[in-house]
């Protein structure tokens, strides 16, 4: 299998599990980055996840090659499938962290903590959870 699994003969929502907790966030720091800057490099994420921009590189061959991210000179971009999967994390990320704030967590736990959450939990059952518990707001938009 390669670095994201073997995604052959899997619809969308079974191919999710393979996809690594680093390239979540790797495709999270691009949509982040590009929302607050409209462009993305290499060194931005490297320097957005603590990184070394080796590192970045070796990811990102990885995630172009997955149909996930392209390079265009030295902007990196979010493919739509890669999009979709940063945007997912990201509500993921923003539900867990929320949830936590407004229990008392300290925020820079509540982040670091939310980050691990994020990961562990398919599209599905943090769709279930979110309407479970009424869902959550963030910017005025459901998650």
């Amino acid at each position: 299998m390669g670095a994201v699994g073997n995604r052959r003969n899997l619809d969308e929502s079974s191919a999710r599990p393979f996809i690594r907790k680093s390239y979540e966030d790797y495709l999270e720091a691009i949509l982040v980055i590009r929302t607050e800057r409209g462009s993305c490099r290499n060194v931005d994420v490297a320097e957005f996840l603590g990184v070394t921009k080796p590192s970045v590189t070796k990811a990102l061959a990885n995630l172009t090659c997955e149909g996930l991210v392209s390079i265009v000179g030295y902007d990196v971009k979010l493919t739509s499938g890669g999009r979709r999967l940063a945007e997912e994390t990201l509500a993921k990320h923003r539900f867990f962290e929320g949830m936590l704030l407004d229990a008392g967590v300290d925020a820079e736990v509540a982040s670091e903590e939310a980050c691990r959450m994020e990961h562990c939990i398919s599209g599905d059952s943090f769709r279930r959870l979110a309407d479970h518990l009424g869902g959550w707001r963030e910017g005025g938009r459901d998650v």
